[in-house]
């Protein structure tokens, strides 16, 4: 555990100083094809295991690293979570189902882990924003993928905040908007047409069950890039489920969301995580 907890980062990373938190940094969770896959994780100094947040980065599935997630990293750290940011294969050069393995990997790897990382592996949540979304969405709704054995250890997650993810790769709508299919057909790597079953299997709202974990959806009605009814059609098939669903939908926000939006966001995964999670408080620290 010291090993990881001072591990000399490749670069700096101002945000993980100073804050009385255990740091790991640029830690090597899997390989897959030879590539090193890394995270961040920040966590109160703790007597106890924390339930873990994972922050999946957007980016269009092309774009983007695990450093775009530190700002809600270290808010959710300074709140009694563990949270992490890991890094995942990137489109077109590993398209589907690489992110996706990638951080159900994640998953796997922090339940092994849990010891060392000290968190609780039955109190794991998901967040991501847009491709990000998606990504977490996947984590709520299956515990591996179909060509995975059986007895492979489950990735499902037992939340999950979704703010303006895809959660149909199937919806026409979404593959006839321009900026939307321009990211999508590099993750998808194949046409739709006679790759029907790919494109469900990359779509959330396809495998939601009785089993899915509760779900706080935030979207913009203004979003260009991601319709809002991507996300009604997501809590829509919880609701149909019965799986626990609380969703926001904000006036006048894009994709993204504007500054102003953000206090709103923050308290509302804040809230959520605090229900499903129950996260560290202050008299249980040390």
């Amino acid at each position: 555990k010291a090993a990881l907890k001072h591990r000399t980062p490749k670069r700096r990373l101002p945000w993980a100083y100073n804050l009385g938190l255990m740091r790991i940094l640029d830690q090597v969770y899997s390989s897959p094809s030879g590539v090193p896959l890394r995270f961040d994780l920040l966590a109160p100094e703790s007597s106890e295991a924390l339930p873990l947040v994972i922050c999946v980065h957007g980016g269009g599935w092309i774009s983007g690293d695990k450093e775009d997630m530190h700002e809600i990293v270290s808010l959710l750290a300074a709140n009694g979570y563990a949270a992490a940011a890991p890094a995942y294969r990137l489109a077109p050069l590993y398209p589907f189902p690489c992110a996706v393995q990638d951080v159900m990997a994640f998953v796997r790897y922090a339940r092994a882990n849990a010891t060392e990382l000290n968190i609780d592996p039955s109190r794991i949540a998901s967040l991501g924003n847009s491709a990000g979304g998606h990504l977490a969405s996947m984590l709520g709704v299956l515990d591996r993928m179909p060509d995975e054995a059986e007895d492979v250890p489950s990735a499902r997650v037992q939340a999950v905040v979704d703010l303006c993810g895809i959660s149909d790769v199937d919806d026409p709508r979404v593959q006839e908007n321009p900026i939307a299919w321009s990211f999508l057909e590099r993750l998808m790597e194949v046409p739709h047409e006679g790759n029907e079953d790919k494109y469900r299997l990359a779509s959330p709202v396809s495998h939601v069950d009785a089993h899915t974990a509760p779900f706080l959806i935030i979207h913009g009605e203004a979003d260009d890039i991601v319709p809002i009814e991507q996300s009604e059609r997501m809590a829509a098939a919880l609701r149909g489920h019965q799986v626990a669903v609380e969703f926001i939908s904000l006036p006048d926000e894009g994709h993204g969301f504007s500054p102003q939006a953000w206090p709103l966001l923050v308290q509302s995964a804040l809230s959520f995580l605090a229900k499903t999670l129950r996260p560290l408080t202050a008299d249980r620290v040390g």
